[in-house]
């Protein structure tokens, strides 16, 4: 690099030397002169290279820049002295058009109104990249034929070429730079529909139960899989990101060329197919994405090789018996069946199995002798009452989720057994042996958990077992008995409550309903927490002082605390809150005196009479929020 800048800057060769003497030659050409040098194109990712360049280049004027374009973010960062780097944006179709049209036509030449509209046809392929929009225009640069211009429009642009360079050339080229196992993560996602948006979370899942990513003694294979990821969206694979409400991205897209090179270099082992495709598959495939009405519409029996089956959009029915034929699949996802049949269990090197939103109430018991599976994914059955007491055996089952399931009402008994396990969104209390809270005790759990029924724990010391405090929850729901039946009388109340604290640094949402107990304990209002929800607490009659240290809140819910009578000042200080949400606490008879909270976009209050008169009457506390309603009317915005 430095040879290079030398030549660039004095217009001549340079004889090879060391790298000593080129170092100090190009101090003297630059020091105390004020220079824009362009780096074009960086690709070097290494930080200890740039210090060093970055180190020589800083001997020139005040006002000397480096202009560095790259297509690694990476390389932005440890460049960069700006603290957010210019991310170049897509061309509008028009802005393509116009690229294309001086490519297509020269400067001077008259347009031709009949190639027009095919022309602005031909520029929506190009998903508003540059590159691509010069080398179309390029390609047609002499052609005036009408023919010529509806087949370049008709083809794939992986298909046509200009002086032997392909369009595809510079993003295979960003391909091929990548390292062996983020080539083969990339080109999995050839298995999601152009444009669609991709759950990161269900990719990171697909790598696994393929065997692209495995877990290691520091790291579970989630933590290894956001590495990849993170690494693909720095080397611009990946872009429209999406965030949830705690910065963390959960999908994205490929842009319409990306995803043609993903397909291109997985050859025939991946496949899409919906109602416009044929029914006849190929022996090699591995991966395919069925988006056909009818998932019997389509032949599977001399896929032997099969590893990947989804049929994400499919509603009702029973599953295709080729399906269950495909013995080597690793991973199935079903659409919304009514019934699931028993067959399922001959798939032995099954990994990952998601049935969300079946309509099934019992899961068959073959489903025990998956002994590979890893992942099981049953959010949504909202029918789903039992699952089956063998489902303890599965060894290496690292996640389940039951997320929205209703009508469940408890889990195998001995859960703990499951000593692999990672993930378990929810989690049954019982008073009967093999369902005490003490079955969590041995279990790694990480990410979200629901606890239900904690009116039913039995002492202190069970909640102690279930070793609350080493594990890293980012979401925790803890739910007593329902808050509108009569109390049952729990010793130690608050030391059970007391015991169920986590691991804090992590936890950004919490939810408590039913607590029995007139305070809660400090870890309640953890600094670290984004959202904070309180229901159906009867008898607590005020919020602890140590609110104050939640500066990272965003949103805080008080519903049917029916004995709290006041909400500490330190409220009005929180630096971060944007929303506030009362309803049905009627002995609340006023905000706290200062509010002062700059970032509160929206007020809401239901049942609250007195609270409700005074937001009305006396709006000087509340005049600066942006959105006030009462009783779900909007009395402000």
């Amino acid at each position: 690099m430095t040879k290079v800048i030398i030549e660039e800057a004095t217009g001549r060769a340079r004889e090879d030397m060391d790298l000593e003497p080129q170092q100090r030659g190009l101090q003297d050409l630059l020091q105390r002169k004020r220079y824009l040098l362009v780096l074009d194109d960086v690709w070097d990712d290494k930080q200890e290279n740039w210090q060093k360049l970055k180190s020589l280049l800083a001997c020139g004027a005040p006002g000397a820049s480096i202009l560095v374009t790259t297509r690694l973010s990476k390389v932005a960062e440890i460049m960069g002295t700006i603290k957010i780097p210019h991310e170049l944006s897509l061309l509008s179709d028009n802005d393509c058009w116009e690229l294309f049209k001086h490519q297509a036509f020269g400067p001077n030449e008259v347009e031709h109104v009949e190639l027009e509209d095919i022309g602005k046809e031909i520029v929506k392929k190009c998903g508003g990249l540059p590159l691509a929009a010069k080398e179309l225009g390029s390609l047609l640069r002499f052609e005036r034929k009408k023919n010529e211009w509806l087949n370049v429009k008709e083809r794939n642009l992986l298909e046509l070429s200009h002086n032997g360079n392909s369009i595809m050339a510079s993003l295979r080229l960003s391909y091929l730079n990548l390292p062996i196992r983020l080539r083969q993560c990339f080109a999995y996602c050839a298995i999601f529909p152009k444009h669609e948006q991709i759950w990161k979370q269900q990719l990171v899942e697909l790598w696994m139960a393929n065997g692209l990513i495995s877990s290691n003694e520091r790291l579970d294979f989630e933590d290894v899989g956001d590495g990849i990821w993170n690494e693909l969206y720095w080397r611009s694979f990946f872009q429209d990101i999406k965030k949830d409400e705690f910065g963390k991205v959960t999908s994205f897209k490929l842009h319409g060329l990306v995803h043609d090179l993903a397909q291109s270099v997985t050859e025939d082992v991946s496949c899409i197919t919906d109602d416009n495709g044929g029914t006849v598959l190929i022996e090699k495939i591995h991966h395919l994405s069925n988006h056909r009405s009818r998932s019997d519409s389509i032949h599977l029996h001399q896929v032997e090789s099969l590893r990947t089956y989804l049929l994400p959009h499919q509603h009702g029915g029973a599953l295709s018996p080729d399906v269950l034929k495909c013995s080597s699949l690793r991973m199935l996802h079903l659409g919304q069946r009514e019934e699931l049949s028993s067959s399922i269990g001959d798939l032995k090197h099954l990994r990952y199995l998601n049935l969300s939103g079946g309509e099934f109430e019992t899961l068959p018991e073959s489903l025990c002798k998956l002994w590979n599976l890893q992942i099981l994914k049953l959010d949504n059955c909202r029918n789903l009452k039992i699952l089956p007491n063998s489902l303890i055996l599965l060894k290496y089952l690292q996640q389940l989720s039951l997320k929205d399931c209703y009508k469940l009402l408890s889990l195998p008994p001995q859960i703990g057994k499951l000593t692999s396990l990672r993930s378990l969104t929810k989690y049954f209390v019982s008073k009967e042996k093999g369902f005490f809270l003490a079955e969590l005790g041995a279990l790694k759990l990480k990410g979200d958990l629901e606890i239900k029924h904690l009116g039913k724990v039995k002492s202190v010391k069970d909640v102690k077992e279930a070793n609350m405090s080493i594990k890293p929850l980012n979401k925790l729901k803890l739910s007593w008995d329902k808050y509108d039946e009569e109390w049952e009388i729990q010793e130690n109340v608050k030391e059970i409550l007391e015991g169920l604290c986590p691991d804090t640094q992590q936890l950004q949402s919490l939810w408590v309903g039913g607590y029995k107990g007139d305070y809660f304990p400090q870890w309640i209002f953890s600094p670290s927490l984004m959202y904070l929800r309180i229901e159906g607490c009867r008898d607590v009659k005020a919020l602890d002082e140590a609110l104050q240290h939640m500066t990272v809140l965003h949103s805080l819910s008080l519903y049917y605390l029916r004995n709290l009578e006041s909400l500490p000042d330190c409220l009005g200080d929180l630096p971060l809150l944007r929303e506030l949400a009362i309803a049905f606490c009627s002995k609340l008879r006023r905000l706290p005196t200062s509010l002062r909270l700059q970032t509160l976009k929206t007020l809401r209050i239901w049942g609250c009479p007195d609270l409700e008169m005074e937001t009305r009457h006396d709006s000087s506390k509340v005049a600066h929020f942006p959105e006030i309603r009462v009783n779900g009317y909007l009395i402000k915005v």
